[in-house]
């Protein structure tokens, strides 16, 4: 049986609170996880909170996610969402594979830049929520695939973390 995940929304007109259970496939988009549907109880679209538990990133999601253009697992910031170190090998794995758009290898590219941002101290103050050794392990992994800061775009690592990144993978910061 397949694992499912909750949704929840409150009603903004009468206060209805209703939940749904979707398969991973159908959480995993936001495309597929929208509910436009109106409020059983009087009827209205209008929706004061909403929210969804994520499945974790598996080699199932990255292969569906990467094959097709027009999923999103978030509007914005996909790349930040996806750089966590439990995702670190499948980022690697996915953004040398060639069977995944270019787009989508390019997100997984500014992913594992972030990881890099999300791990080096800046300086000597609290530090706890970093762990240089994530650092250094995608630095290591990405100076053996510094070809794809060519082949893929590279145009949606934000400034700031190719502030951090480049200089550590040897890019120039020249010509961002």
């Amino acid at each position: 049986m397949a694992e499912k995940y909750w949704q929840y929304r409150t009603c903004k007109s009468c206060g209805y609170e209703e939940q749904r259970e979707n398969e991973k496939l159908i959480t995993a988009f936001e495309s597929t996880r929208k509910w436009d549907s109106t409020c059983p109880n009087c009827g209205e679209k209008n929706v004061e909170r909403s929210g969804w538990a994520l499945p974790d990133l598996d080699g199932e999601l990255l292969s569906v996610w990467g094959k097709d253009e027009s999923l999103r697992l978030d509007q914005q910031d996909e790349d930040i969402l996806l750089a966590e170190e439990a995702n670190i090998d499948l980022l690697l794995h996915g953004v040398s594979s060639k069977e995944l758009l270019p787009s989508k290898r390019s997100t997984l590219l500014a992913a594992l830049c972030v990881l890099i941002y999300d791990h080096t101290p800046e300086d000597e103050e609290d530090n706890s929520h970093m762990n240089p050794d994530i650092s250094s392990r995608v630095v290591a992994e990405l100076k053996t695939r510094i070809h794809l800061f060519h082949e893929l775009d590279t145009e949606y690592i934000s400034e700031y973390i190719k502030e951090v990144a480049y200089p550590r993978l040897g890019i120039p910061l020249t010509n961002m």
